[in-house]
C-alpha cells in the first residue's frame, strides 16, 4: 500500500518476516529518471518507529 508524491518519490509499506516473526517492511522510490531509479527497502522491529534498511537497488537502463 502507497503511493508517488507529487516530487516522484514513491513510499510504499508492506509486511515481510524477520527472525520467523511479521514485521513492517517500508520501500521508497526515489531518483526516478528516464533512464535511471533508487528503491530502498527497510524493515522495522520497533512497529516503524526506526527503520533499518536491508537493500538498496540502484537501477540504470542500457
Amino acid at each position: 500500500m502507497g503511493r508517488f508524491g507529487t516530487d516522484g518519490r514513491g513510499l510504499f509499506h508492506g509486511e515481510g518476516t524477520h527472525d520467523g516473526k511479521a514485521v513492517p517492511m517500508r520501500f521508497v522510490w526515489s531518483g526516478i529518471t528516464g533512464s535511471a531509479a533508487r528503491r530502498e527497502q527497510a524493515f522495522s522491529v520497533d512497529d516503524a518507529r526506526t527503520w533499518l534498511t536491508n537493500r538498496v537497488m540502484e537501477l540504470s537502463r542500457r
